[in-house]
C-alpha cells in the first residue's frame, strides 16, 4: 500500500488541476525544434524584446500548410544566460504575446532559446523550442 500512495497522490493532484513542476533547463533545450503533428510540421517563432517597461516575447505557431493542426500554446519558457523566465499562456490559440516586469537578466542583444508549451486536441502536453534568437529592444 505504501507503494501505491504516491501514484494515488499524483493522479489526486492531477484531477485537481495541480500542475507538475516545471521542466528544468536541460529538459527545454533538448525539446525538438518541429513537432509531426498529425502529419503536419510545426514549428515556433519568437521575438522577445527588453526595455524599461518589463521583457515580452510574442511567439506564433507555424506551418508550410494551413489550416495548422489542432495544437494551441500553453506556457512560454525563455532560456537565458542568467536562467529561466516562464509566463503561462491561458486561452490562446495559435500566437500570444506575454510580458513580466522587474526581469533580471535578459537584456537586448542577449542570446536566448524559446521553448513553447503546447495542448493538442487530447490535453496533451508538447514541447517546442524555437531557434536560438537574440533579445530585441522593446518600445
Amino acid at each position: 500500500m505504501k507503494r501505491l500512495l504516491p501514484a494515488f497522490l499524483g493522479l489526486w493532484l492531477a484531477a485537481c488541476g495541480v500542475q507538475p513542476s516545471p521542466p528544468q533547463v536541460g529538459e527545454l533545450l533538448n525539446a525538438p525544434t518541429a513537432l509531426n503533428v498529425n502529419g503536419q510540421m510545426v514549428t515556433v517563432g519568437a521575438a522577445p524584446a527588453a526595455g524599461a517597461g518589463g521583457f515580452g516575447v510574442r511567439v506564433q505557431l507555424n506551418s508550410a500548410r494551413s489550416p495548422l493542426p489542432p495544437v494551441r500554446l500553453d506556457g512560454v519558457f525563455v532560456v537565458g544566460g542568467e536562467g529561466l523566465w516562464k509566463a503561462p499562456i491561458r486561452g490562446a490559440g495559435t500566437q500570444a504575446t506575454v510580458w513580466g516586469r522587474n526581469v533580471a537578466g535578459l537584456q537586448p542583444g542577449e542570446p536566448v532559446q524559446v521553448v513553447v508549451r503546447l495542448l493538442d486536441d487530447r490535453g496533451r502536453v508538447l514541447w517546442l523550442r524555437g531557434a536560438q534568437t537574440r533579445v530585441g529592444q522593446a518600445p
